[in-house]
């Protein structure tokens, strides 16, 4: 039997060779590929955890972004309403309608007391209308109102202003309040994501450094384009660039916005009945006005202490020194901070952000129009005309024309506006909740901005 075996083999000696090593191929194969199939798996699990890890990094950096601007939109208000302070003049009004009068014969000769008498008939029903505060409008105190801004004392004192100064200054005021609502909680939600957002990504490459490397100098470098770990006072100094836009940016933001201002609405009268259409092309034209005047090229130092002056008055008001503040780090962070605001995308966000905020506010000043009327139904087509026969009389169709157009939006005078306005700028910097803020901030565009400022591999984006 072994002598068959054995014979077996020899002849069939290649092809068991060949066989076995069939076998054994595939054996060390299956174990490879089992082997690899692991390693992926592995490394898709880790791919996993990491994104999930940046997510919630991510995430969470948003929330610490809402918080801030929530911390610092108290500052900025403060300051805005004490500059821009519409309530000193209804406090202005109020004390010229509780002064003593002249004769009435003597008073109604002066066409501004009677332009200002209109005014004021105008605000008192618009005042019941809106359910303005105390703190937003002013009601005349009697018929005699018109008349209170010539008083019996005739000493040497300088000549006061009349209502109607008064009211135009309320009118310009109220407007450029709101704007500046406006303009700076969309620059101050853009500048806090952009920092919380670089300080999040160095943080993040920290973690990744130390967990990976073990290392713990203050000189690693990650494929060449991350070098040096971020300190706390690094970081202290890198946030607390936004005390330059709280307190100095904000200012030239105001005179802008001031002077197109002006120029848009300034030949406005108190008394025009403005539709929401064309209260929506006032805001336009503001908005174009100043880009027209280069506010876009002026966000980097609205936003940032630039030039020698902007940095000793930055440094001597913090009490703070060039060598404290201006180390390596902080200096690279400033200078990426800096490539971002003159970006493209940062302007895109700026200007949607804009938008976004006034398209909210012109919605909620619709409820100040009440509803239009039904246009009435036109009375029929014109009668067909035989040859012969005089076409109908066009006049009575071009005015029954323009009743329907006309009727078809409704119309609210500017002093009735004016109380609505001046609150929505409270609302915008002091509103509780936020709606505005919780607007901006949730925009897709301020969302995709601070995504790729947390993911980039240069910052600049």
């Amino acid at each position: 039997m072994l002598d068959g075996t054995w014979n077996f083999v020899r002849r069939h000696q290649r092809k068991l060779v060949i066989g076995a090593g069939v076998v054994g191929g595939l054996y060390y194969s299956g174990k490879f590929l089992a082997g690899r199939l692991l390693e992926m798996q592995g490394s898709a699990v880790k791919e996993r955890a990491a994104k999930d890890n940046i997510r919630r990094r991510f995430d969470q950096n948003q929330r610490d972004c809402m918080f801030t601007i929530m911390s610092l939109l108290p500052e900025l208000s403060e300051q805005v309403l004490r500059e821009v302070d519409v309530e000193r003049l209804i406090a202005e009004l109020r004390a010229i309608n509780k002064q003593p009068v002249v004769d009435s014969q003597s008073a109604s000769e002066n066409p501004e007391t009677r332009e200002a008498s209109s005014t004021d008939g105008v605000t008192e029903h618009s005042m019941s209308e809106s359910g303005a505060s105390e703190d937003t409008a002013s009601r005349p105190s009697d018929a005699a109102g018109p008349d209170a801004n010539r008083v019996l004392d005739d000493s040497s004192e300088p000549a006061k202003r009349t209502k109607v100064d008064i009211w135009e200054d309320i009118k310009i005021q109220s407007f450029t309040r709101t704007l500046i609502a406006v303009y700076t909680e969309s620059l101050l939600t853009m500048l806090v994501h952009v920092q919380l957002n670089m300080i999040g990504r160095s943080t993040y490459l920290d973690s990744v450094i130390g967990k990976y490397t073990g290392e713990s100098s203050d000189n690693i470098t990650l494929e060449g384009r991350y070098e040096s770990r971020l300190s706390i006072t690094d970081e202290q100094n890198f946030l607390m660039l936004s005390w330059w836009f709280l307190n100095r940016g904000w200012r030239t933001l105001m005179e802008r916005v001031s002077k197109a201002t002006e120029h848009c609405i300034g030949q406005l009268s108190l008394k025009e009945r403005l539709s929401h259409r064309e209260l929506t092309s006032l805001f336009n034209n503001i908005h174009i006005k100043l880009r027209e005047d280069g506010l876009v090229q002026l966000l980097p130092k609205i936003l940032l202490p630039l030039g020698d002056a902007c940095i000793d008055d930055y440094l001597s008001t913090n009490r703070l020194t060039s060598s404290q503040v201006f180390t390596p780090v902080f200096v690279r962070l400033l200078d990426q901070l800096r490539d971002v605001i003159e970006s493209s995308d940062f302007l895109y966000v700026f200007n949607c952000s804009i938008d976004r905020l006034t398209l909210q506010l012109l919605e909620t000043l619709q409820e100040s129009f009440p509803e239009s009327v039904p246009a009435p139904t036109p009375s029929g087509p014109l009668p067909p005309t035989t040859e012969g026969e005089s076409a109908p009389d066009l006049d009575n169709v071009v005015k029954e024309f323009e009743v329907y157009s006309a009727s078809s939006e409704s119309r609210v005078v500017v002093v009735q506006l004016l109380p609505r306005i001046a609150r929505e700028g409270h609302q915008i910097l002091n509103g509780v909740p936020n709606q505005y803020l919780e607007n901006v901030s949730a925009s897709r565009e301020i969302q995709a901005l601070s995504a790729a400022v947390y993911t980039a591999e240069n910052v600049p984006i």
